[in-house]
C-alpha cells in the first residue's frame, strides 16, 4: 500500500515551485526596496514563547511536544514572538529597524480552502517607532507587494484599532472589551444566531449584544466612518482621537496605492498581543480567506525581553495568495529569455553540447543538454516541454562550420547563428 502524504501539506511540483520561486523574490525585492532587511528564524522554539503572548486558541494549535530533555517546545505557529525575542536579544540596533523573514509556519487546524497546517509565511515589522507614518509604511509595503504581483484592484485593506474597539464597548458597557473581541473576530464566520448565543454567553444582554452587532457590522470609507459611528453610540473624546489616528493612516496609505481602503470595526485580529492599529487585506469578491494581516504591538518586547519597543507588522500565507493569484491569472509560467534546450543529430557530439552547455552556464543561462538516445522530433518535443526559450540543434554540419541552428520555441522560427549571437551570450 502507497504512503501518501499527510492531510493539510502539500506536495508542491516544478510548474509550480518555479512560479513559487518568482513570486517570492518579487516579495523579498520589494521588501529590499522598502529597506527591510532579512532574518531567519528557528523552526522549533519553547512553547512558553506562545503562553500569554499570542492567545489561548494559538496555543491549542501548535504542533507540540516534549523533547528528549523533557522541554515542551513546538514546531512555529506564528513568527512575530521570535522575531520580538531575537530583537530585545540585541541591545546594539540602532532603531527603528526594519526586518522581514520567510519561515515555514505550522498550525494544527481543520485543513479548509485557502487555510493548510503548513505554509510559508511573509513577515515584516518596523521596531522603535510609534508614528502613523510607520503605520502607513508597514501597511504600503504590504500593498506594493500585491501591486507587483499583479493583483492591484483585486484586494482591499480593513482597518481598525484595538484601543478605538476599547473605548466604544466600554461606553455602551461591556466591561471585559477583550473577552468580547474573539466573538467580534470571528462575526464574518458565523450566522446572526450564533454571533448572538456568543454574546450572551459571555454575559451581555440583549440590547448591548445588539448593538455590538451593530458595531461589527459598520464597514465605511474613511471618511465617513465618524458619522457611522455616531448613529452607532456616543463617541468619547478618546475613541475620537483614535479615530482620527486611524483616518491619518488610511490618507498616508493611499500615497502607496489605489487599492481600497476602509475602516471595518470586525477587524480586530485573535492574537491577544496587538494594542492599537489592526488590519487585513480581502480579495474584492470576498471569496476568500484574509490575504494577509497585521497591527501594532507595542507592549509584547516588555513580555518577551523585559524591554519597551514599540512596533508594528503584518504577516502573508502563500496559500490565499496562490489562490487570488490564480483567480486573477498571475500565478503563471514565464519562459526565461535566456535559457536553451541542445539537441544533438549524432550522440557522439555530446562532447561538444557538453563543452557549449558550460559556456552559457558559466554566465547564468539555463542549459538543458538532451541525455536520451532519441531522435531530433522527439528532442525537440521535450525542449518544448521544458519550458526553454530556445532549442539548439548540433549536427556535425553544425561543428565543422562553427554555427549553430537555433529554433525560437515560442515563435517556431528556425534561423542559424555563431555561438557569440546566442541571445543572452556575451563572449569574453
Amino acid at each position: 500500500m502507497p504512503l501518501e502524504r499527510l492531510r493539510g501539506f502539500r506536495d508542491i511540483y516544478p510548474e509550480d515551485m518555479e512560479i513559487r520561486d518568482r513570486v517570492l523574490d518579487t516579495v523579498k525585492s520589494t521588501a529590499r526596496s522598502f529597506g527591510f532587511s532579512e532574518i531567519d528564524i528557528p523552526s522549533v522554539e519553547p512553547l512558553d514563547l506562545y503562553r500569554a503572548k499570542s492567545g489561548e486558541e494559538l496555543l491549542g494549535q501548535t504542533f507540540n511536544f516534549r523533547d528528549r530533555s523533557g522541554r515542551e517546545v513546538t514546531l512555529l505557529p506564528e513568527a512575530t514572538p521570535s522575531v520580538v525575542r531575537m530583537l530585545t536579544a540585541r541591545k546594539d540596533l540602532p532603531k527603528p529597524v526594519r526586518w522581514f523573514c520567510l519561515p515555514k509556519i505550522w498550525r494544527y487546524e481543520e485543513p479548509q480552502s485557502g487555510r493548510l497546517r503548513e505554509h510559508v509565511q511573509f513577515n515584516a515589522d518596523i521596531f522603535g517607532s510609534e508614528s502613523e507614518a510607520a503605520d502607513a509604511e508597514i501597511i504600503g509595503l504590504a500593498c506594493t507587494i500585491l501591486d507587483r504581483l499583479g493583483l492591484q484592484g483585486h484586494y482591499e485593506i480593513r482597518m481598525n484599532d484595538r484601543l478605538l474597539m476599547d473605548e466604544i464597548l466600554n461606553n455602551i458597557g461591556v466591561d471585559s472589551p477583550r473577552e468580547v473581541f474573539s466573538a467580534i473576530d470571528r462575526f464574518h464566520k458565523v450566522t446572526e444566531a450564533e454571533f448572538l448565543k456568543t454574546l450572551g454567553d459571555l454575559g451581555l444582554d440583549e440590547k448591548t449584544s445588539s448593538v455590538v452587532m451593530r458595531i461589527a457590522s459598520t464597514k465605511a470609507d474613511p471618511k465617513d466612518a465618524m458619522d457611522h459611528l455616531n448613529r452607532i453610540s456616543t463617541i468619547s473624546d478618546e475613541a475620537k482621537n483614535r479615530l482620527k489616528r486611524l483616518l491619518a493612516i488610511s490618507d498616508l496609505v493611499s500615497k502607496y496605492t489605489s487599492s481600497r481602503v476602509v475602516v471595518d470595526l470586525s477587524i480586530v485580529r485573535g492574537l491577544s498581543y496587538y494594542t492599537g492599529l489592526v488590519f487585513e487585506a480581502f480579495d474584492i469578491r470576498g471569496e476568500l480567506r484574509a490575504i494577509l494581516g497585521g497591527g501594532r504591538y507595542d507592549s509584547l518586547a516588555s513580555v518577551i525581553g523585559e524591554q519597551q519597543i514599540p512596533a508594528v507588522g503584518f504577516g502573508m500565507g502563500d496559500v490565499v495568495l496562490e489562490l487570488l493569484m490564480k483567480r486573477a491569472g498571475t500565478w503563471v509560467p514565464v519562459r526565461s529569455e535566456k535559457s536553451y534546450y541542445i539537441c544533438t543529430i549524432d550522440r557522439s557530439l555530446l562532447d561538444w553540447a557538453l563543452t557549449l552547455a558550460a559556456h552559457l552556464r558559466s554566465r547564468g543561462i539555463k542549459t538543458i543538454v538532451d541525455l536520451g538516445d532519441r531522435n531530433i522530433s522527439n528532442q525537440l518535443k521535450m525542449a518544448s516541454s521544458s519550458g526553454s526559450r530556445y532549442a539548439i540543434i548540433i549536427g556535425q554540419k553544425e561543428v565543422s562550420t562553427g554555427k549553430l541552428t537555433l529554433k525560437d520555441l515560442v515563435k517556431g522560427d528556425q534561423t542559424t547563428v555563431t555561438r557569440d549571437q546566442l541571445p543572452g551570450y556575451n563572449p569574453e
